[in-house]
C-alpha cells in the first residue's frame, strides 16, 4: 500500500502547519494539527506535496516567444522586471506551459523558498511539490473558488491565477479584484471552516457558501490538487532530488534485470555447452566401439566416416555378387507378404533358385510370379498341376538383366 502525504504550511520559525494522510485509495489513514514533529515515518518516505502560504507567491504571466527551457528560464526575470519590487536575482521563477501564447510563471522570495526547505529538511521531510495555496483550490471554468480558514484564505480566478487575503479582508479583496476582471464569473464558491458567511457586493454574481470543518477542507484537496493545473515551485535549482534518487533507483534496478538475464543468459549457454558435450563424447565412444570391430587391427580411428563408406560398398558388392542370397532376399521378403502360398522345398544350383510351391488356386501362383517379375526377376513356371484341392508346381528364378 502506498501512502500520500499534503502538508499545509503555514508558518516558520517557528513552524506551524496541518497535515494529512492519505493511502492509495485516497481514505484518510491520520491527520495531525500543528506539529509535524510528529508526522509518522512512513508518511515521510512517500510522496509529499507541501502546500505553502498563497501571499508569499506570485502568480502572474509573461508573454515571450516559444523558446526551449534553458532560453526561457534566463529571459523571464527581465520581462518581467518592470512588474516586481524585489531584485530579480533575489526571486525564483517557476512556470508551466504555454498557454494561448502566455506562459504562466509562479514567483517566490529565494530567501523564503530556502527557509521552507531548510524547516523541512530538518524534520526529515524532501516534498516532491511545493505549490501555493491557490493551487490546493478547485479550478471551475468561469467561475472563482476561495477558502477561508482561521490562518489564511485565497482565491483561484483562473487555472494559474489567484491571490491571498487575510480572512477579514477576504470579501474587500474580492470585490476589488472583480471590478478590475476583464471577464467576470458566474458564480464564487467559498469555502467556509469558520461558520459566519462573508457577504460580497456582487449582486450580478452567484455566492456559494459551502460551510464545512477544516478537517473536510483538507481531505478534499488531494483529489483537487490531482485533477487540476498547478505551478510545482520546486524547478531549476530546487528541483526535488527524490526525482533523481527515483530514476537512479529505476536504472539501478533495470541495470540489475539486465545482469540476471545476462547471467541467465550465459548460464543456459553453459549447460547447454556441457549436455552437448557430453552427448558428443558419448557419440565418440559408440563410433570408436564400431570402428574397432570393423577394423580391429587399426591402432587409432582415421577418417572413420569414410573408411566404414568403402567397408559398407565392398560388402554390397560382395552380396551382390553373391546370387543365392540376393534372390532368396528378394524371394523371401515376397513370400512373407503372400501366406496364401507355401514353400515346400527350395533348392539352388547354377545360379537359378528352384522352388516347389503349393498354392490353394493358380491365380494365388500367378500373382506371386508377377510379383517376382516386378522385383527384376526372370520366373519360370514348370510342372503346374493339381493335387487334391491344391496347385502345385515348380518355379525357376533368376536374376534379370537390369
Amino acid at each position: 500500500m502506498s501512502y500520500r502525504t499534503i502538508i499545509f504550511l503555514q508558518a516558520v520559525l517557528p513552524i506551524r502547519a496541518s497535515w494529512i494522510f492519505f493511502t492509495d485509495s485516497k481514505q484518510v489513514d491520520a491527520r495531525m494539527q500543528d506539529d509535524l514533529t510528529n508526522l509518522p515515518l512512513l508518511a515521510k518516505q512517500n510522496e509529499i506535496t507541501v502546500i505553502v502560504p498563497a501571499d508569499d507567491v506570485l502568480l502572474t504571466q509573461a508573454e515571450l516567444p516559444k523558446l526551449n527551457r534553458q532560453r526561457l528560464m534566463q529571459a523571464l526575470p527581465f520581462a518581467l522586471e518592470e512588474q516586481l519590487i524585489d531584485d530579480v536575482s533575489e526571486l525564483h521563477f517557476a512556470i508551466a506551459d504555454y498557454q494561448d501564447g502566455k506562459i504562466p510563471v509562479a514567483i517566490v522570495a529565494r530567501k523564503k523558498m530556502n527557509e521552507w526547505l531548510a524547516e523541512l529538511k530538518e524534520l526529515g521531510i524532501q516534498p516532491s511539490r511545493l505549490l501555493s495555496a491557490v493551487f490546493a483550490l478547485p479550478f471551475i471554468e468561469k467561475n472563482w473558488t476561495a477558502c477561508i480558514t482561521a490562518e489564511m484564505s485565497a482565491i483561484r480566478t483562473e487555472k494559474y491565477s489567484g491571490f491571498a487575503s487575510d480572512p477579514s479582508n477576504l470579501a474587500l479583496m474580492i470585490d476589488l479584484t472583480l471590478k478590475n476582471a476583464v471577464e467576470k464569473p458566474t458564480c464564487i464558491h467559498i469555502y467556509n471552516t469558520l461558520g459566519a458567511s462573508i457577504a460580497l457586493n456582487t449582486d450580478s454574481i452567484l455566492q456559494n457558501d459551502i460551510h464545512l470543518s477544516e478537517q473536510d477542507w483538507l481531505e478534499k484537496t488531494l483529489s483537487w490538487i490531482d485533477i487540476n493545473p498547478s505551478i510545482n515551485l520546486l524547478q531549476g535549482h530546487y528541483q526535488a532530488k527524490r526525482k533523481a534518487s527515483e530514476t537512479k533507483k529505476i536504472w539501478i534496478t533495470a541495470g540489475y534485470v539486465t545482469l540476471a538475464w545476462l547471467g541467465l543468459l550465459f548460464v543456459g549457454h553453459l549447460i547447454s555447452f556441457f549436455i552437448l558435450h557430453h552427448e558428443a563424447s558419448k557419440l565418440d565412444q559408440a563410433i570408436n566401439t564400431i570402428y574397432k570391430q570393423n577394423f580391429p587391427e587399426a591402432s587409432s580411428v582415421v577418417a572413420p566416416r569414410e573408411r566404414m563408406e568403402d567397408q559398407l560398398k565392398k560388402l554390397s558388392d560382395e552380396a551382390n555378387k553373391n546370387y543365392f542370397l540376393v534372390l532368396l532376399a528378394k524371394v523371401g521378403d515376397l513370400m512373407s507378404k503372400t501366406p496364401e502360398v507355401q514353400l515346400k522345398n527350395l533348392d539352388f544350383r547354377d545360379n537359378q533358385l528352384n522352388l516347389e510351391l503349393l498354392a490353394g488356386k493358380f491365380d494365388d501362383l500367378d500373382k506371386l510370379t508377377k510379383k517376382l517379375m516386378e522385383q527384376g526377376l526372370t520366373v519360370k513356371q514348370q510342372n503346374a498341376s493339381v493335387v487334391g484341392t491344391e496347385v502345385k508346381a515348380n518355379v525357376l528364378i533368376q536374376r534379370g538383366t537390369s
